[in-house]
């Protein structure tokens, strides 16, 4: 009878670990230049809300496979005030023998605004990792504000 229940309370202790074990898979991202290369369809990154007073609260972009080598590239840029100017600068990189490389840049200028948002489709060559990088800047008043948002690198079949 004490060896039945010697077994029974060694499988249930057994049994309580095997649930509360974690399984970590095996994470086969590679991370370059601070971006992941990911095997999803959309990337997309925003930059902290900064307090009131500054002149940008927030800048988002994003990489999205539309499908058949065309990538959608997008930006956005959110003022705390109306700006004079904002200027979006957007470049889409492809990951090619260990580096990244510029493919195309689009920059546009918005005036006395406080929201600016632009979007290209565009064909690139598939069987690479793309990423893409912006630079964000408002302008009020003489005063210059930045931000420099970086996607991580999704790959175009």
């Amino acid at each position: 009878m004490k060896k039945n229940i010697r077994i029974s309370a060694i499988l249930v202790f057994v049994l309580m670990i095997c649930i509360n074990t974690t399984v970590f898979a095996n994470n086969t991202e590679k991370c370059v230049d601070s971006s992941l290369l990911l095997n999803t369809p959309v990337t997309e990154v925003s930059t902290d809300i900064q307090p009131k007073g500054n002149i940008l609260d927030q800048a988002t972009i994003r990489l999205s496979d539309n499908g058949n080598g065309s990538v959608n590239v997008y930006g956005t840029v959110f003022g705390s005030v109306t700006c004079d100017k904002i200027i979006l600068k957007m470049t889409v990189q492809r990951y090619s023998n260990g580096a990244w490389y510029n493919v195309r840049t689009y920059s546009d200028t918005a005036y006395n605004t406080s929201y600016f948002t632009k979007s290209y489709n565009l064909q690139v060559t598939r069987g690479y990792h793309y990423r893409m990088k912006a630079a964000c800047v408002g302008y009020k008043n003489g005063v210059t504000e930045s931000k420099s948002p970086i996607t991580d690198g999704i790959y175009i079949n």
